[in-house]
């Protein structure tokens, strides 16, 4: 018995120290964007000048937006894609399985691969709009992702949910919109979230599809790193991480309300659809 609480013990401080480690990264950032220095790797004092000097940079700021803009469109395109998709593959013929392998291809493919051939694509079809490259190659990892993320969830509901639909006359598009989607709420916000996030820090893909005049933050970010880096770069990093940080945590209060409600809302909602189709 003694032996096992030890091994408990050290077991658990372990943990907490590797916990501690990984999140070491974060604590320093987030101290040194309060640094009054003028180099911003060298600490000079405690200020708020950073977030102050973050403000009116316009360079800065127009990297931001366009990072946002970016992020904001590849998370709602990639639920859209990743609704369908992972619905699509979760039949039984073997075009629905070729689809769900293909989903695995895309997240398996290493980055720097998948961003040569973006370029290589955009360039072959003459798309010169950097906002649309990026959301598209965005895109590509972002809807693969959600796609796996609903097929998960899509293969664990009960199918006389969608059974006593059809014997309500529901056609597939209304049973898309009142039943799957409800149930599969948490997937697509989760799916939605995570390639918002995954688009917003994706410096790879972004460096290849990228223009000169559409500059997302990452990008910016390391071309600060051979010129001139300061503190302020520290202070957005921060908002970025409060601004994620938050949208998680209102996900989560979103989705609290529980499947169970959801089905029992989208039943609903359909049999007095039904019922109004029927007069």
């Amino acid at each position: 018995m003694k032996r096992a609480a030890t091994s408990k013990w050290v077991l658990g401080l372990i943990t907490t120290l590797v916990v501690l480690f990984l999140f070491l990264p974060l604590v320093v950032v987030v101290a040194f964007s309060f640094n009054g220095g003028f180099d911003a790797f060298l600490w000079g004092g405690f200020s708020n000048a950073a977030y102050g000097q973050a403000t009116h940079d316009a360079t800065l700021l127009i990297a931001l937006r366009i990072s946002l803009e970016v992020a904001a469109a590849t998370g709602v395109l990639s639920m859209v894609v990743g609704l369908v998709g992972g619905l699509a593959s979760t039949g039984r013929r073997w075009s629905h399985r070729l689809l769900f392998i293909l989903f695995i291809v895309i997240l398996a493919t290493p980055e720097i691969v998948g961003a040569s051939g973006d370029l290589l694509w955009f360039v072959t079809l003459g798309v010169n709009n950097g906002l649309v490259r990026l959301v598209i190659a965005h895109s590509i990892f972002g809807s693969a992702l959600t796609a796996i993320i609903v097929r998960g969830r899509a293969l664990g509901l009960d199918p006389a949910v969608f059974d006593a639909a059809h014997d309500l006359g529901a056609r597939t598009l209304t049973m898309l919109r009142t039943i799957a989607v409800p149930l599969l709420a948490p997937a697509l916000i989760a799916g939605g979230l995570l390639s918002f996030t995954f688009s917003l820090e994706d410096l790879v893909t972004s460096v290849f599809v990228s223009t000169a005049q559409t500059t997302p933050l990452p990008v910016f970010i390391l071309a600060s790193l051979h010129s001139q880096f300061h503190a302020d770069i520290f202070a957005i990093a921060v908002f970025i991480f409060v601004s994620t940080t938050a949208m998680f945590l209102a996900a989560l209060a979103v989705m609290g309300g529980g499947s169970r409600s959801r089905m029992r809302r989208g039943l609903r909602l359909l049999g007095s659809t039904s019922a109004a189709e029927g007069d």
